[in-house]
């Protein structure tokens, strides 16, 4: 299911890569071993933890624009009493001093309305709204949208910033702004497939793209 396939392994493999220290030089060795610390400090649920911090989900019959489409249960070599779940959502808290008290959420999952991979950075909102005009208006967060990072993977890669900037104009109102730059169709072109890089990797001895058993166990 989506737990297994994609949680534990892909998932985690992003989780570890955003959460880790800076290693002290770009090698396999020294990437492995902060990868590894970021993933043993992720905090182990107990299994009343893991009812409130992790949903699973299966998709069922549905219509999109007229067209039917069926339910897992009703899939082609399927169980009609499969449990095997196609969605997963949860988050994880990593108990280090850097992450502390930081949720990162992860959501994955089959017949969903996008197929795509990003990793979405929403950075503390300010204590005070600077941007107030009135000792009346509310001097809270809850004014202004965080700003927020985008990393987009899949299936175009690049990146996006989400901001507050101040209207064209006389007053000091603000709207979002968004900066964002994705791989031209020639960079696209001339990128190599994801298992082409991993097979020249394997060739050439390099295991910085490879999980460690103590990635995964």
């Amino acid at each position: 299911g989506a737990l297994k396939d994609m949680v534990q392994n892909h998932i985690l493999q992003v989780v570890a890569l955003l959460a880790m220290e800076p290693p002290v030089a770009f090698s396999e060795k020294e990437i492995r071993t902060e990868k590894i610390k970021a993933l043993k400090a992720i905090r182990i649920y107990n299994e009343e933890e893991v009812l409130e911090n992790f949903v699973r989900g299966q998709y069922a019959q549905g219509e999109l624009d007229g067209v039917q489409f069926k339910g897992y249960r009703e899939e082609d070599k399927v169980d009609a009493q499969s449990e095997t779940e196609t969605f997963v959502a949860g988050k994880f808290t990593i108990d280090n001093f850097r992450w502390s008290g930081v949720p990162f959420y992860v959501r994955t999952g089959k017949r969903l309305t996008e197929k795509g991979t990003r990793i979405n950075i929403v950075f503390k909102q300010v204590p005070v709204n600077v941007f107030k005009t009135s000792v009346d208006e509310p001097c809270d967060d809850t004014t202004l949208p965080p700003n927020v990072l985008t990393i987009y993977i899949q299936p175009t890669e690049g990146f996006s910033l989400s901001l507050n900037g101040k209207e064209v104009g006389q007053g000091f109102e603000t709207e979002p702004i968004k900066l964002e730059f994705r791989n031209s169709a020639e960079m696209v072109e001339n990128s190599p497939e994801a298992y082409e890089k991993l097979l020249l990797d394997a060739l050439n001895g390099d295991g910085t793209n490879f999980s460690h058993w103590d990635e995964v166990a």
